[in-house]
């Protein structure tokens, strides 16, 4: 298990060395540097989670819920920082998938 450990620990530093990597990183340092942008997606998801539980209830959703959540999605997509992180993100999740297809590609081969 250690060996593992030790590869698994090698290979994430590797990672951190590809430059989608390091775009995430930057991406995610700029997200947590910004006050607004945090409570933004912050805002957003609290009123994802409300429209969502009003649904599973059966309850009407209000007009003013709906100009909420459109209002909120309006400003999600004309931030900098978080289209920023949504782009790179969608690079970095296709390097991990990559690896992680690899890895369980060779971890089942039999010998």
């Amino acid at each position: 298990m250690d060996q593992i450990l030790e590869l698994a620990t090698k290979l994430g530093k590797q990672i951190a060395l590809d430059p989608r990597a390091q775009a995430m990183a930057a991406a995610r340092k700029n997200l947590s540097e910004s006050t607004a942008d945090r409570q933004l997606l912050a805002d957003y998801d609290e009123q994802q989670t409300r429209l969502a539980t009003l649904e599973g209830e059966g309850k009407p959703i209000e007009p003013e819920d709906k100009r909420k959540i459109a209002e909120l999605h309006n400003r999600v997509i004309s931030s900098d920082v978080i289209k920023e992180l949504m782009k790179v993100q969608t690079a970095y999740v296709e390097l991990m998938n990559t690896v992680s297809r690899t890895i369980e590609q060779n971890a089942t081969q039999s010998a």
